[in-house]
């Protein structure tokens, strides 16, 4: 009989997952699988408990937002024997989940798990920490993690937008030395993220034809500082409508990116706060975990 240990997060979105964890550990055990739950009290739980018992188990299931999604990656990747994840995406807006083809309904995503349905992807690193689908500084990153977490369980999705709306007046530019490859440039930026994902922390979107989550790239996309009060209009206006041919708009890929700034920026790791650093280096490193999904 298989293990699989059940890491949760009791206070992730709201909290509907309670509802169904009978008839998810039910659907498990009818399947012939032995459950072990476990439910984080801290931030950093599912890090260091996945670490510390990937070897222990033949799959461990995440059922948490996206943060707790990331802990857990993070501890199966530093271990030896890393395990095939699962995830039961229970957060606020779950937008990682919804990249990867993942029901937002516990039951039917456990019902996925078990038909293995399942994809490699690449995994971010970010100097000495991991993220799964975004690493950004700048403007709106912080409503993420800046948005109360009653807030995020009442109104979901909604709740970052109203904390994102919050910070137009306090936008202001980063200066920022870029590399990427071939890529180099010097100037203020209003945002600069890396990430390997379609949705980005609730605010900003990609085209799904221009990313691919397991061909060893990141996507790297920078707004610079507009000259003008009607360029911050017409090109905020233009990263709302994914188009890119903006002049303060870059877009491209790459396996590896070196943010270098004069001062610490604050810097935002899968909607969590990833500390403020001066410098910031990100590489993908390709094919580097499995979990269920199934990308059209």
């Amino acid at each position: 009989m298989q293990k699989i240990l059940m890491i949760i997060n009791p206070i992730a979105g709201k909290m509907n997952f309670r509802n169904s964890f009978y008839s998810v550990v039910k659907l498990f055990s009818d399947a012939d699988y032995t459950v072990v739950p476990y439910f984080t009290k801290k931030n950093g739980d599912a890090a260091a408990f996945a670490a510390k018992n990937a070897g222990k188990y033949d799959r461990i299931i995440v059922c948490g937002g996206d943060g707790t999604f990331n802990e857990a990656v993070s501890g199966v990747v530093s271990h030896a024997h890393p395990v095939k994840l699962g995830y039961i995406p229970c957060g606020s807006t779950n937008d990682f989940a919804t990249t990867l083809g993942i029901s937002v309904k516990p039951l039917e995503a456990a019902k996925q798990i078990l038909a293995d349905e399942s994809i490699t992807l690449d995994l971010g690193k970010f100097n000495d920490r991991y993220f799964t689908y975004t690493a950004s500084f700048g403007a709106f990153t912080a409503a993420s993690y800046n948005t109360p977490q009653n807030l995020k369980n009442a109104l979901g999705h909604f709740a970052y937008i109203l904390s994102a709306a919050k910070q137009l007046s306090d936008m202001k530019p980063i200066r920022m030395k870029i590399t990427a490859g071939d890529f180099f440039e010097e100037g203020l930026y209003l945002y600069g993220g890396v990430s390997n994902t379609t949705s980005i922390g609730g605010v900003y979107s990609l085209p799904e034809e221009e990313v691919d989550l397991d061909d060893g790239k990141l996507e790297l996309f920078l707004v610079r500082k507009p000259a003008t009060g009607a360029g911050y209009v017409n090109t905020l206006m233009n990263v709302a409508a994914r188009n890119y041919d903006d002049p303060n708009i870059v877009f491209l890929h790459a396996d590896e990116v070196l943010f270098e700034s004069p001062e610490p920026v604050p810097y935002t790791l899968d909607g969590e706060f990833g500390n403020e650093h001066k410098v910031a280096r990100i590489t993908c490193m390709h094919g580097a975990y499995t979990v269920n999904g199934k990308i059209e």
